[in-house]
């Protein structure tokens, strides 16, 4: 009887289900041995899950199976989202240690809601930190209302009018017209600030990433103790748009070839 199970793509399950069960990650000669496998070929296999996003490589040479996959499973997303938090990394890394304060990446959810991506924590003594698996109101956090400005106005009203908007601080914005004004704000700005809405103490700066089309695909956050904002508000800003697009140049649509990236770059297809 012929096995009716192809023997690469059997490969690659195997490997993301070995990496899948090895949180800290794994270096290639741990992995070549515990499946017992040519060197030479898990190393191809590797390499191809970590150019699609599937698998992060630490500084120490370590595989790892990318966050998104073991955070939110296979389900929600798909590599688009593996792709984007790879691509991220460096430049989330690179933001939080600029600014001294929290890096979140997020994307809007099915339900309208802000899923959480990757995150690069402050190392301050007091800084902001947040649940990666939680998903946050889009209507009071400067990640929700970058990506609210991105959809149509009928699109806005229908995830506005069906969340429920508590008033979470005093600082709170709930009415609908006022929101709306503040969306609109973000879009002509090209950033939000939300100060103390979504929680005392926290304010958020958000930008939104865009790929070489032009179309919102996440949003890029720092998330300042706002005593500290209020003292670098300007160098904050100022470091999030700069950051905020060199990812966006990085991001390819699919069927482009990535033209005019800046010197060894490399395009990430979406």
């Amino acid at each position: 009887m012929m096995n009716p199970s192809v023997r690469s793509a059997a490969r690659v399950l195997d490997l993301l289900e070995f990496l899948a069960g090895s949180p800290r990650g794994v270096s290639l000669t741990v992995a070549a041995s515990s499946l017992m496998w040519p060197k030479s070929s898990t190393l191809m296999l590797l390499r191809t899950l970590l150019e699609r996003g599937y698998v992060t490589r630490t500084d120490e040479d370590l595989y790892v199976l990318n966050e998104t996959f073991r955070t939110h499973g296979f389900g929600w997303g798909g590599s688009r989202f593996a792709r984007l938090v790879a691509a991220s990394r460096a430049v989330m890394a690179t933001l939080c240690e600029r600014v001294g304060e929290t890096v979140v990446l997020g994307a809007l959810d099915e339900d309208g809601r802000v899923r959480l991506l990757a995150k690069a924590v402050a190392r301050q003594d007091i800084r902001y930190d947040v649940d990666i698996t939680a998903r946050l109101p889009a209507y009071c956090t400067a990640m929700g209302r970058v990506l609210l400005g991105s959809l149509p106005r009928e699109r806005q009203n229908a995830i506005l009018q069906a969340s429920e908007r508590p008033k979470l601080t005093p600082d709170t914005v709930t009415d609908l017209g006022s929101l709306h004004r503040q969306i609109d704000e973000v879009v002509a700005n090209g950033y939000a600030i939300v100060e103390e809405e979504f929680a005392l103490g926290g304010t958020g700066v958000a930008a939104p990433i865009v790929d070489r089309d032009g179309r919102v695909v996440a949003t890029l956050n720092v998330a300042c103790v706002t005593p500290r904002f209020q003292a670098k508000r300007r160098m904050v800003i100022s470091a999030l748009l700069e950051e905020v697009a060199s990812l966006s140049r990085l991001l390819t649509p699919a069927g482009t070839a990535g033209e005019d990236l800046p010197a060894g770059a490399t395009a990430v297809r979406l």
